[in-house]
Order: structure tokens, then C-alpha cells, then sequence
């Protein structure tokens, strides 16, 4: 009986927990990840967390995406077929933080930085001969 019980309550703590995570996968016929997006729950919401893709041969590919705890993009990765394209990021306020560009063969192209009122601290658009 005391077993019962405690599988019992462990479950009602799990149900009704504050924060708990759901996944939601799409999957290619081939049996390959599409796409994954994390969700958390939080008192009486969700709200989306991250999200990662991939191509059909599971590469990564397209947008990665990371939300903070108040539903603000906070960071962005973009890949080409499993190639490091793009990485930006955003200060807790919204604005602009980071932006880093690469070209096809993984040379950081562009580096720009802002501050929280957005003024840009860094811009070097040529780091690399061409």
C-alpha cells in the first residue's frame, strides 16, 4: 500500500508540476529528425524554448533558435547543410547584441556588437583576404 501511495503522489508532482518540458519532433519518411522545438511550462502557460533543424540526410540546417524566460528571441544560428552561416544574438531587452556572418567555407566574414542601448561598439567587415 505504501508503494501505491507513492507512485500515486510522485505522479500528481509530475502532473502538476511548474515546469516541465514537451519536445515536439518532425521526422522525414526517411526516418531523419526535420525538426525538434522544446517547450516549457510555466505556471498556467508554455512557451516555446528552442528549435533546431535539420536537412534530410541530418545535417543542420536552417534557423536554431533560443527564447528567454520572457518569450524574447535571444539567440539565432543559422546553417546551410550542416555549414555555420550566421550567429546572432539579442540583449534581455530586445535589442541587438551580436552579429557574426560567415562566408561558405567558414571564414567570419562579418563581426558586429552592440551595447543594451544600441549603440554599435565593434563593425570590422573585412577580417579576411579575399
Amino acid at each position: 500500500m505504501n508503494h501505491l501511495l507513492f507512485y500515486f503522489l510522485l505522479s500528481i508532482s509530475i502532473l502538476f508540476s511548474e515546469n516541465r518540458n514537451v519536445v515536439h519532433t518532425e521526422i522525414y519518411y526517411n526516418g531523419n529528425i526535420k525538426s525538434i522545438t522544446n517547450h516549457v511550462k510555466h505556471g498556467k502557460g508554455i512557451r516555446k524554448w528552442s528549435h533546431e533543424e535539420y536537412d534530410i540526410d541530418g545535417n543542420k540546417h536552417g534557423a536554431w533558435i533560443g527564447w528567454d524566460e520572457n518569450g524574447l528571441m535571444s539567440y539565432e544560428t543559422v546553417w546551410e547543410f550542416g555549414i555555420y552561416r550566421q550567429y546572432r544574438e539579442w540583449h534581455s531587452n530586445g535589442e541587438k547584441k551580436l552579429i557574426m556572418k560567415y562566408d561558405k567555407e567558414g571564414n567570419l566574414t562579418l563581426f558586429k556588437k552592440w551595447n543594451e542601448e544600441g549603440k554599435e561598439l565593434v563593425e570590422d567587415l573585412s577580417l579576411h583576404d579575399h
